[in-house]
């Protein structure tokens, strides 16, 4: 064969080869299995920045597991990202794995929404790696001998207070009050009148007839108060003497020393109240970790953080979001959306969500992360949080507890408005929620 004839063979060889490796690649491709597509509900309750990092940390977790791709929905605040999934799960369709409100608990167990999570803990080390979590986020993680929830964006309210106020008020600014008494005495210091007795300053403002009563449980638990079942879910206890005493002490704020803003304080501790701090127009406040980061970069003074005053003892409930699995999916699912809680709650992932939105650290390791040790150097309060989970008692966590927590926040309210008594309120509230809760003796 001569030398054209060979050159031709040489090409069809060459072609030859080249079809039989996109053949072979088309094969593969067809066979290749289609990484895990999880829908994963996520609410929003405070700001734009979280969406953004939240985005950023899910595109990450997806670039690094090529076998799973979740898939972000957020749904709103955390009433409306629970509707959501509630909606989801009643119409067969639940997401695989959501952040929900921590003290859903039961409302999310009665509508057998979701699943135990001991069997995927047990592959992850069981005890030794659950017990890296602080105990008092796992406080409303368990039901019924079981766990089923995992911390995430947890919170407690805790107490700011403006260093430069102190100062101008003849106060101690590295020395904030300790407990009730000195709170009262302090607001006194700092709340400040003009010539026509217009208060143009506050000393403290709470929220605790906002929404929810989150931060009023504080108070509850400072107080002594054993305010509701924590083994079952199935009653509350708020008309106590020492529920009533609390309630009695945010009312002594508001008339006696008027030291606090009058009448019902519905304020979104979300947005108003550090609205009101970082204007300057209250010196103290109660308000939740999660707006750390919003004070830090906002406020124009020195200010600190520090455990809410104790009453009887100091103590704050936790709060925040944690994970949960749903019920109804496929195995496979299951093990993707446990896979992708174990990537994000590993000490460096979890340092970083703290460190972006003030929420508490979760877990013992955190704090020894590069990230967020050179973060506590900057911003010292941050330990504050983590050092009163130490005291922290358990939100809330019953049957009905969005139902239930209304009536609470509408018996402080008609306290606060004067139309009831504190005893008469809380009493009110007791026959309401005790009605509710008869369905689950």
């Amino acid at each position: 064969m001569g030398g054209g004839g060979m050159a031709m063979v040489r090409r069809w060889t060459a072609l030859a080869a080249v079809a039989a490796v996109a053949v072979a690649l088309a094969q593969a491709g067809a066979g290749a299995q289609a990484p895990i597509a999880l829908r994963y509900y996520y609410p929003v309750g405070a700001s734009g920045p979280l969406n953004r990092l939240m985005t950023e940390m899910v595109n990450d977790f997806n670039a690094s597991h090529p076998g799973i791709r979740v898939e972000p929905v957020f749904a709103g605040n955390y009433v409306e990202a629970m509707a959501k999934a509630m909606t989801a799960v009643l119409g067969g369709t639940p997401p695989d794995l959501a952040v929900l409100d921590t003290p859903e608990l039961y409302s999310l167990l009665d509508r057998n929404a979701i699943i135990p999570l001991d069997d995927l803990i047990a592959q992850s080390g069981g005890a030794r790696w659950l017990d890296d979590f602080y105990g008092a986020l796992l406080l409303n993680a368990r039901a019924n001998g079981h766990v089923y929830s995992i911390p995430w964006q947890r919170s407690t309210p805790i107490f700011y207070y403006n260093k430069d106020m102190f100062r101008k008020a003849g106060l101690d600014p590295n020395r904030p009050p300790k407990n009730w008494t000195e709170l009262a005495a302090y607001g006194q210091k700092l709340t400040v009148r003009d010539a026509s007795d217009r208060v143009t300053q506050w000393g403290v403002e709470a929220p605790v007839a906002d929404t929810s009563p989150w931060v009023f449980q504080g108070f509850l638990i400072e107080a002594g108060a054993k305010y509701f079942d924590t083994e079952t879910g199935k009653w509350v206890k708020f008309n106590s003497p020492e529920a009533v005493s609390a309630l009695q002490f945010i009312l002594d704020l508001q008339r006696k020393y008027k030291v606090h803003p009058p009448g019902p304080t519905s304020k979104a501790f979300w947005d108003q109240v550090p609205q009101d701090f970082i204007q300057q127009k209250v010196a103290m406040i109660y308000s939740t970790t999660g707006n750390m980061t919003f004070i830090r970069t906002n406020a124009k003074f020195e200010w600190n953080a520090a455990f809410m005053p104790a009453g009887k003892r100091y103590g704050a409930p936790t709060g925040g979001g944690s994970f949960y699995i749903f019920n109804k999916i496929p195995q496979d699912h299951v093990q993707a959306a446990w896979t992708f809680i174990r990537w994000m709650t590993e000490p460096a992932q979890a340092a970083r969500w703290s460190i972006g939105s003030g929420y508490v650290p979760i877990r013992k390791t955190e704090l020894s992360a590069p990230a967020f040790a050179a973060y506590l150097k900057q911003v010292p309060q941050a330990l504050t949080a983590t050092l009163q989970l130490r005291v922290a008692g358990e939100q809330m966590t019953i049957h009905d507890v969005d139902q239930i927590g209304t009536i609470l926040v509408t018996a402080i309210q008609a306290a606060q408005s004067g139309r009831l008594s504190p005893q008469a309120a809380l009493d009110q509230a007791q026959r309401d929620a005790t009605a509710i809760l008869q369905k689950y003796q």
